[in-house]
């Protein structure tokens, strides 16, 4: 038996359980409410409190101190959807760090996923990576608690995964929420397989009529992002977890005043054997299912930990070969020299009869210099012409952008990276309606090799829509 701990933010979800494949039994089942302010956005504040507070909850509930599972959800991890080739594991997780490179910002990393489809030469997976000093110090923490843990998994890619094996097996395109006290998640499969994922603060009471209409404008948000990027498969279900179904009918009237008309059903599944309530702990409970070693962070840290050791290792190695290379290259100078002094007195006594001689000479180190400086000037020449491939973010690029969006949205400039050719700006809108218009007018333009648009949300701060749409700039763009 397993026992599982969610973590995101003061309250804590806590269940114990197993998982065989066909069946997921779940023995017990808690949400507790951690110190407040000893843990937000899946990063522990103020460590000493927090370890006090795992130590009494073991005590209190009589939890087994080994055989943990550790579930974090935290923006530290960076997750995303990457198409690949159908790689070795070893050769799957360099390519997934390759796709990683442009987010990194020099620190050590940990890289894991869980599978998503297969495609014949071509597969699907849901990759995140997360620096390796978060999970050391999670380690950290359970370990002085006295608690062993056994794996530590991230809160997106377990529930994705749980998803996936529960309502994934009976619907092709659906929508779950999954409602707590302070954030609502949604998930978005589309023809079996998931395609999106998206969480939103929640500030109303739990189970209120504000919270309904939350949770039915993100269902709203999801169907936008869906008329978007035009897919076609008809939505069949919205699935609501973590509420209380005698108040089904509440969150349904106010999904169809969203004008959406998909049944609406809570979340339950014949996988799933509890004596217990788990509606209130479901990201608790994805936790008892796992892909494999890539999933676990634990698992891809101690790897990592290991090879850096190895590392430092060979380095050690390594400076002592180059002292030896050292020693061994002054010799070598030193006999160099000795050999061009008297290659110098050998010179000067053959000057006298062969003045000819030193005139051929000559002639061949002119012509050596001249062919060493065109070679030069033809290295600089096509430099600057490899550099002129490199696209520009100016004022015509701007005022380009600035004219697509026109009367769609306001657009406000932030930065180029020209490395990668991505241009970053924050756009906004206040109609809905108008933000496609502005994404299509983006994708007419020839300047930009890709446009990434990843959908929006609404700012309850400025009461406008938030586009998170990024412009790759094409070859030359600019120039």
């Amino acid at each position: 038996m397993s026992t599982v701990i969610y973590l995101a933010n003061q309250q804590v979800q806590i269940v114990t359980g197993n998982s065989n494949g066909k069946k997921i039994t779940i023995n017990q089942s808690y949400t507790l409410d951690a110190p407040e302010g000893s843990i937000i956005n899946g990063i522990v504040m103020d460590a000493d409190s927090f370890i006090g507070f795992l130590r009494e909850t073991w005590v209190s509930l009589r939890l087994p101190a080994k055989d943990v599972i550790v579930v974090i959800n935290s923006s530290k991890f960076v997750g995303k959807n990457i198409e690949m080739p159908v790689l070795k594991d070893s050769k799957t997780l360099e390519f997934i760090e390759r796709e990683f490179t442009d987010i990194n910002k020099g620190d050590s990393y940990c890289y894991g996923y869980i599978p998503l489809a297969v495609e014949g030469k071509t597969k699907r997976v849901y990759a995140e990576n997360i620096p390796t000093d978060f999970i050391k110090d999670y380690l950290d923490i359970f370990t002085e608690a006295g608690i062993k843990v056994k794996a530590i998994y991230s809160g997106e890619s377990s529930i994705i995964n749980f998803v996936a094996q529960t309502a994934g097996k009976k619907y092709g395109t659906f929508i779950l929420e999954i409602a707590d006290r302070m954030m609502i998640t949604t998930l978005l499969f589309v023809n079996g397989a998931f395609y999106y994922f998206n969480s939103t603060r929640c500030f109303h009471e739990q189970e209120s009529e504000e919270y309904a209409q939350d949770m039915a404008r993100s269902a709203s948000q999801i169907i936008q992002f869906m008329q978007a990027h035009q897919i076609e498969y008809p939505l069949e279900t919205i699935i609501l977890a973590g509420v209380n179904p005698l108040n089904i009918y509440t969150y349904s009237e106010a999904i169809l005043q969203q004008g959406i008309q998909a049944p609406v059903q809570i979340f339950s599944d014949d996988k799933i054997q509890a004596g217990v309530d788990i509606q209130n702990s479901i990201h608790a409970t994805s936790g008892l299912i796992s892909t494999g070693k890539f999933q676990n962070f634990l698992t891809l840290f101690r790897t990592s930990k290991k090879k850096d050791e190895e590392k430092t290792g060979s380095k050690a190695g390594m400076f002592i070969i180059i002292g030896a290379v050292a020693v061994m290259l002054t010799a070598l100078a030193a006999a160099f020299t000795v050999k061009i002094l008297k290659q110098r007195e050998l010179k000067e006594a053959e000057e006298a009869n062969q003045s000819m001689a030193m005139q051929v000479t000559w002639y061949d180190m002119v012509v050596a210099e001249n062919t060493f400086i065109s070679a030069q000037y033809n290295s600089i020449v096509g430099l600057d012409e490899n550099i002129y491939t490199y696209p520009v973010c100016n004022t015509e690029v701007r005022n380009l952008i600035n004219k697509c969006a026109g009367n769609y949205a306001e657009v406000s400039f932030e930065s180029f990276d020209a490395d990668s050719g991505v241009v970053s700006f924050t756009a906004t809108s206040g109609t809905v309606d108008e933000i496609n218009l502005f994404i299509a007018e983006l994708n007419k333009q020839d300047i930009f090799n890709s446009v990434d648009y990843s959908g929006y949300s609404y700012n309850e701060g400025t009461e406008n829509w938030d586009i998170h749409v990024n412009c790759t700039l094409a070859e030359s763009a600019g120039r």
